[in-house]
């Protein structure tokens, strides 16, 4: 879920314990009300049996043509869990099946142009977000790597080593920041070339000065080069119709060199 629609949160439980509590938790959606992008459409990868139950759904293109087909089977091995099958139709031919991209909550949101859509995910409940763009004419359908630059872009904005309480890890986390920047779809510009994206740093106190930090993005598609980088003030200024949820700006970052000059 976007991390700025939550008070902060302590890392106190693993992440596959944070999992499940959202599996279990989570309440059905009756209309899959968009978690990130506002004309996004909602949906789980996998349902618990009894506590919930996913049924088929058909996701449509604006121009209707093409279509994401999503249905649910129970595997033999675990008769209690169903998971999700995604398969993208075009006048009714089968293109092809795509993967969810997280455990826990996922969201479709076609082009204006009808050739391509991203998909937002959550894998738990303190902001592991992620995003992959499929584009309707390569044959194997993506996902394109498309959030690389932001994912550089944001650790260089804000260092872990730097920030105010780093985390033990803050180094291992610089060198491969795929690894705890979330990044998710908010809207596409004009066509499927270009869309909206948010970078953010997990809401987690063991960020420390860092978390719950954003910035937004104008990115190029699939190179995922940055076209226009956003402040949050700027961010929620020109794209808060887009989102799903209420942007509020979580203020600036803490690093060692401010926290050090601030007199006790």
């Amino acid at each position: 879920m976007p991390i700025m629609s939550r008070g902060h949160v302590s890392l106190t439980l693993a992440p596959a314990v944070l999992t499940m509590l959202v599996l279990v938790l989570s309440p059905r959606s009756t209309a899959n009300k968009p978690v990130w992008a506002r004309k996004g459409t909602a949906f789980y990868p996998s349902c618990r049996r009894p506590f919930n139950h996913c049924g088929p759904l058909r996701i449509l293109s604006p121009d209707r043509r093409s279509a994401v087909e999503i249905t649910y089977s129970v595997d033999a091995d675990y008769p209690d869990l169903e998971t999700a099958t995604l398969r993208v139709t075009t006048l009714g031919r089968n293109r092809g099946e795509v993967n969810p991209v997280a455990s826990v909550e996922d969201e479709i949101t076609w082009s204006p142009d009808s050739k391509a859509f991203f998909i937002d995910g959550n894998e738990n409940a303190y902001g592991d977000d992620h995003v992959a763009v499929y584009t309707l004419d390569d044959p194997k359908l993506g996902p394109d790597r498309i959030t690389g630059a932001v994912e550089q872009d944001m650790v260089r904005s804000f260092p872990p080593c730097e920030a105010a309480d780093p985390i033990d890890i803050c180094t291992e986390l610089a060198a491969k920041p795929e690894g705890f920047i979330g990044v998710v779809g908010v809207d596409w510009v004009g066509d499927s070339s270009r869309m909206i994206v948010m970078g953010e740093i997990p809401c987690s106190s063991s960020m420390g000065g860092i978390m719950c930090q954003v910035l937004g993005y104008e990115i190029e598609v699939p190179s995922g080069r940055i076209l226009r980088r956003m402040e949050p003030k700027e961010f929620a200024r020109r794209w808060q119709h887009s989102m799903a949820w209420k942007f509020q700006d979580p203020g600036p970052p803490e690093f060692k060199a401010k926290a050090a000059a601030t007199p006790n």
